[in-house]
C-alpha cells in the first residue's frame, strides 16, 4: 500500500517541478518607452525625447546576447517663417509644394526694388535676383532644383529681411 501512495505523491512533485521550471523560463519580450514633448509657436516648432532606445549588444561564445542603452535626441523644425510686413511689401509665394516654377506675386510695394535669394537647407544659395518693386509676378524657374526644402528670402537693398518663406521641390 506504501507504493501506490508515493506513486501519487511522485507524480504531483514531478508536476509542481516542471511547473516552476518552465514559468522560471519564460521570457517576454518587454518595451521600454522614451518620454518628451513638443514645443510649438508662430514660426517653428522644437520636440525632443529624453531616453531614445538605442540596441547596443554583446553577444559571448555560448550565443548569449545582452543589448540595451539610451541616448538623448532633439529635432528642431521649422514650420512657418516671417512673412512680409503688407504695409511694405504685399506678396504670395505660390504654389508650395512646386516641381517647376515658383511664383512671387507682388500685390502692392512701397519699395524701388526687391531683392530674392533662394538657399538650401545647408545654406547655398541657389538664386539670387533684383526686381523692380511693382505691382507683377515674378516667375522663378526651379525645374533644375533637386528635389527637397528651400528657403526663398525678400529683401530690400539694404539687405534687410522683409520675410521669408519655405518652399518644397518635388
Amino acid at each position: 500500500m506504501t507504493k501506490n501512495k508515493s506513486k501519487p505523491m511522485a507524480l504531483l512533485v514531478a508536476a509542481m517541478l516542471m511547473g516552476t521550471m518552465s514559468y522560471a523560463q519564460n521570457i517576454a519580450p518587454q518595451s521600454v518607452n522614451s518620454g518628451g514633448t513638443k514645443m510649438t509657436q508662430a514660426n517653428g516648432s522644437l520636440s525632443f525625447t529624453v531616453g531614445e532606445l538605442v540596441v547596443l549588444s554583446q553577444t559571448d561564445s555560448d550565443g548569449n546576447t545582452l543589448g540595451g542603452g539610451f541616448t538623448a535626441g532633439a529635432t528642431l523644425t521649422t514650420v512657418s517663417i516671417q512673412e512680409t510686413d503688407a504695409a511694405i511689401l504685399d506678396v504670395k509665394v505660390y504654389p508650395n509644394p512646386n516641381t517647376e516654377l515658383v511664383n512671387i506675386r507682388i500685390k502692392h510695394s512701397s519699395i524701388e526694388q526687391v531683392v530674392v535669394t533662394i538657399t538650401d537647407f545647408q545654406g547655398k544659395e541657389v538664386y539670387s535676383g533684383k526686381y523692380a518693386g511693382i505691382s507683377n509676378v515674378i516667375g522663378i524657374n526651379t525645374a533644375s532644383y533637386a528635389t527637397g526644402t528651400y528657403v526663398l528670402s525678400l529683401k530690400n537693398l539694404n539687405n534687410q529681411v522683409l520675410g521669408t518663406y519655405k518652399i518644397i521641390k518635388h
